[in-house]
């Protein structure tokens, strides 16, 4: 049965390298997560018949009553999906997802699925391979960082900086969608301790500085802010459960660097520095978020229970639109660039509150787990500790943003470590007291 969950644990490993890594050339710039996408499907798949098969030879322990409260939550975000499906104003949209996106009901679906199959095989592997699969992930952020500065060095039309005003964006096809990555990878790097060889610390460290060079390149805001919130929640539980004061001096200096950037930046005449900058232009960007949020808003009052549907705000938000931002043959508006308004403008209340319901008892419970857990291998509690910390960043991003295939790839696995790691530590207890 063990061959069973080391072919899961290399399907894992597979696809969270192919959710930063894979990109089709030829459809680099515009659809480019669709490969992701039927990658996404076809491993979850895969996953899913291994788990059946694993799960029947292991005697099929099943239990309502044993099952834990987050899992039981995804009953109510299931079942308001489809209404929201239901009620769609356009069907076909809702269930296969819209152009460039492919977040319709069948990805949503396959999202649970894929998180069910983490929580199943993170309870059944070996510490050392959860370490291992968790410093896998720091490896894939670094290839991406540089990937994603190949144009600097090398002229090539693949990952051409052109696009986006000179914003890096490598494999994952938008300087938003790369950042996002970034930033629910690089809480990890705090498994720094656990390379034992002093060459692979100089490496980790290397790593660490061209992936934030990388996170400044992209010229990406919001995941600075998202990344610093997460870092400073993660600071504040290890005070409290340590009183590891450093921890807060780190994130205060970070903090510090970041706000010295926001000062220096307005005497530069770069483009990234003018990304970060306070300029009447610069700021342009958050005005039009909080027109599009505005018109999110309004259109929601208009189907407040079950929402439009999944994927098709494109069209029917126009009305609401101001002039400037209707859509023309150079774009068109997809997204309020708040996933929580997204959801309650598409899923209506039904949607937003089961998804709010579902993701706050997860980490509610998780940050429990963290200060009550007593646990003589340190290695559990960082990376509870660190899968904590990208959620939070994540959730933080989204706020500013939208949800991607390749961030919810790495949303759900982390949701999926953490539940496997509560149900491990229960049965661990049971097992004691006995």
């Amino acid at each position: 049965m063990k061959i069973i969950i080391r072919c899961q644990l290399i399907l894992l490993s597979i696809l969270t390298a192919s959710a930063a890594l894979l990109v089709v050339p030829q459809i680099s710039y515009d659809p480019f997560e669709y490969p992701k996408v039927l990658f996404f499907i076809i491993t979850t798949v895969l996953f899913s018949v291994l788990t059946l098969i694993h799960w029947v030879y292991s005697g099929m322990h099943f239990s309502i009553k044993r099952m834990p409260l987050e899992i039981k939550l995804l009953g109510l975000i299931v079942i308001a999906e489809l209404f929201a499906f239901i009620f769609s104003v356009d069907k076909a949209t809702s269930l296969v997802g819209a152009s460039y996106r492919f977040q319709g009901l069948i990805i949503q679906l396959v999202a649970i699925i894929y998180f069910l199959n983490a929580v199943y095989i993170f309870q059944k592997l070996e510490n050392s391979d959860r370490t291992d699969f968790f410093k896998w992930l720091i490896s894939i952020s670094v290839i991406a960082s540089c990937l994603a500065l190949i144009p600097y060095f090398i002229d090539i039309r693949i990952f051409s900086l052109s696009n986006f005003g000179s914003r890096v964006y490598g494999t994952l096809g938008n300087p938003n969608y790369l950042a996002l990555l970034l930033i629910a990878i690089i809480p990890f790097f705090g498994l720094f301790s656990e390379f034992k060889s002093k060459i692979s610390r100089i490496l980790i460290a290397i790593g660490l500085l061209i992936t934030l060079i990388t996170l400044f390149l992209t010229g990406s805001r919001s995941a600075w802010v998202a990344l610093i919130f997460g870092l400073l929640i993660a600071s504040i539980l290890v005070v409290i459960k340590k009183k590891k004061y450093k921890m807060l001096v780190i994130v205060f200096a970070i903090i510090f660097i970041v706000v010295g950037i926001f000062t220096f930046q307005k005497y530069q005449n770069t483009q990234i520095f003018h990304r970060f900058s306070m300029t009447e232009d610069s700021t342009g960007s958050v005005t039009t978020r909080l027109y599009l949020q505005k018109a999110g808003l309004e259109l929601f009052i208009k189907h407040p229970i079950f929402g439009i549907g999944q994927e098709t705000i494109a069209g029917q938000i126009e009305p609401y639109l101001p002039e400037y931002l209707k859509s023309n043959h150079i774009f068109y508006i997809d997204r309020t660039h708040n996933e929580f308004l997204d959801i309650l403008v598409t899923q209506g209340l039904a949607g937003f509150i089961a998804y709010m319901v579902f993701w706050i008892v997860l980490l509610w419970n998780a940050i429990k787990n963290y200060l009550n857990i007593r646990d003589s291998n340190v290695i559990h509690e960082k990376i509870l500790l660190f899968a904590i910390t990208a959620i939070i960043a994540i959730h933080a991003n989204y706020a500013m943003n939208f949800a991607t295939i390749s961030g919810n790839i790495l949303l759900y696995l982390f949701a999926g470590y953490i539940v496997a790691n509560k149900m491990y530590n229960k049965n661990n207890n049971l097992n004691k007291s006995k």
